[in-house]
């Protein structure tokens, strides 16, 4: 990285820290969030290494080698088949030295299932919070469960700053066994595709369903039908898991419209829990038996798990629509996405009911 690259990264990253701490000050997001996340976000662009080095420098590991050479492939990959941006983003890379690369986490009051929003200068609002250090994300929901919301938080393998910079690959997508990264690298990228202010529902289910279509055709064009059928199945199986995060996410939303007491609510809201679990098991038995689901569903529940969980899925199936009638061609499907996109949220949502409903 040359000497005015890094001055200019780290002059965009003081004026983007001022910036934040002119924005909301509530008692995770004050002026140490901001600046924790502007520099951790500074140090990573600071250390990036091109790619194309560590391929020719004969001290890098062969299997990081290799990992780094089917990053470049699935990159191409998306760029000339699935048809997002050639943006030099996953052309670097940066060995964090911990398991994730953020940890994110998502808040909701005790008798809601709508996730809290956010709000910041440039990056407009979003219904999740970001942080570097797990420690700093562990304390901020100590601090949220104190103020009775529901907390939830995820390690997050990758993340995308939507064409903000130029994203590095991380070691942390390498903690998958199979290739399934290559499913983060274009959920990522589709990041960069689209992503509009103040809608994490509209962004997080397109690049999910780019991630997950553009993975099937990887698979089927790098591993053959087989591999491709064994990938249709695990899919169909994340597919009955959101639909019943989302039969759940309505069965908590009547209960909490109801006119009970907060102790009748409490008795109800777990009893919904409890059920969601049984039909998990019921799940199990359809698939025969597969246990990939048990650690997550282990967990004690609240309403931020699921409501995190429904925000990614819930509008996967409309973009599937969308695919289908723009004849699966991808600049065809982008098109469309980003006009409904640019409608204000409300016309968009009618948009997205009236394609649903034909």
């Amino acid at each position: 990285m040359n000497f005015l690259t890094k001055w200019r990264i780290i002059f965009c990253a003081t004026l983007f820290s001022f910036l934040l701490v002119l924005g909301s000050c509530s008692s995770v997001t004050g002026p140490g969030y901001y600046s924790r996340l502007v520099l951790g976000q500074t140090s990573i662009l600071l250390h990036r290494t091109p790619i194309s080095e560590l391929l020719a420098d004969t001290n890098t590991p062969d299997d990081l080698k290799e990992k780094l050479r089917g990053v470049r492939e699935m990159r191409e990959f998306a760029i000339y088949e699935l048809g997002l941006p050639p943006t030099d983003s996953f052309t670097t890379y940066v060995d964090l030295g911990r398991e994730f690369a953020a940890w994110v986490l998502t808040a909701t009051l005790e008798f809601s299932v709508k996730a809290r929003g956010w709000c910041f200068p440039l990056m407009g609002c979003s219904s999740y919070l970001s942080f570097f250090d797990e420690g700093k994300a562990a304390r901020a929901q100590k601090i949220l469960e104190a103020e009775n919301y529901d907390v939830s938080y995820r390690g997050a393998a990758a993340y995308s700053t939507a064409g903000r910079f130029d994203d590095p690959v991380m070691n942390t997508l390498f903690q998958y066994k199979d290739a399934s990264h290559a499913r983060t690298v274009f959920h990522e990228m589709a990041h960069e595709k689209l992503r509009i202010k103040n809608d994490t529902a509209y962004n997080e289910a397109f690049a999910v369903f780019v991630g997950k279509t553009g993975h099937n055709l990887w698979v089927m064009k790098k591993y053959g039908p087989d591999a491709a059928e064994k990938l249709t199945l695990r899919d169909k199986r994340a597919e009955d898991v959101a639909d019943l995060l989302h039969e759940t996410k309505i069965a908590l939303r009547t209960l909490y419209q109801n006119n009970y007491d907060a102790g009748k609510k409490r008795e109800e809201k777990q009893k919904i829990f409890a059920e969601m679990k049984k039909r998990y098991a019921s799940l199990k038995e359809s698939w025969g038996g597969y246990t990939g689901y048990d650690d997550w569903f282990s967990k004690n529940f609240n309403n931020a798990d699921i409501a995190e969980q429904d925000e990614y899925h819930r509008l996967v199936p409309f973009f599937q629509e969308l695919f289908d009638l723009s004849g699966r061609n991808f600049p065809a499907f982008y098109a469309k996405a980003e006009a409904i996109a640019k409608l204000p949220k409300l016309k968009r949502y009618m948009e997205i009911e009236k394609i649903m409903t034909k």
